[in-house]
């Protein structure tokens, strides 16, 4: 019985481990390790293993994490600072937290351009097709975040996160 479970496990996790590397948005919330909150102006370094001010020795990953944590605690300014520091820039996930980013800070115009460039590197990123519906709702353009909330439905199905978030979003623009 020990012996089948662990098999049935196993080919679970085999599975799972395909599925992410199929698809570069599930990968996405697989690499993205949480750094220890830090004091406003200081970032994480993982090599140093300690809060630091001179975020010019952190590496790509570092200023990945740490912007994704200052996103997470609303300090937008912080946040695209270090996104503007990163060097290799050329991947969806960049991307969708510099959309977030800069519509958070009240430009969702200029958010469009960054999640269609996550979504050129990744269509299936679903994340990313939800924040490209949010910034369309905040430009009053209801129809193109239905056209979205369409493609996140077929990308995870009408349970996943992204979807229901972006429904809930509809459901109140459509209510003003």
């Amino acid at each position: 019985m020990a012996v089948a479970r662990n098999c049935v496990l196993t080919v679970v996790l085999l599975a799972w481990g395909l599925a992410a590397a199929a698809s570069p948005s599930l990968a996405v919330i697989l690499e993205v390790d949480p750094v220890p909150e830090c004091p406003p102006g200081q970032a994480f370094d993982s090599g140093a293993a300690q809060c630091v001010i001179d975020m010019r020795r952190l590496t790509d990953a570092d200023r990945m994490a740490n912007a994704r944590r200052h996103i997470d605690e609303g300090r937008f300014e912080e946040a695209r600072l270090l996104l503007d520091a990163v060097s290799q820039k050329n991947s969806a996930r960049y991307f969708n937290y510099r959309g977030f980013v800069t519509r958070k800070l009240g430009d969702p115009e200029g958010a469009l351009v960054y999640y269609r460039r996550a979504l050129i590197l990744d269509p299936y990123y679903a994340e990313a097709r939800e924040y490209l519906g949010e910034a369309y709702l905040m430009l009053g353009r209801i129809e193109d975040a239905e056209a979205e909330l369409i493609q996140i439905g077929r990308i995870c199905g009408v349970q996943c996160e992204p979807y229901q978030e972006l429904s809930e979003a509809l459901a109140e623009a459509r209510g003003r």
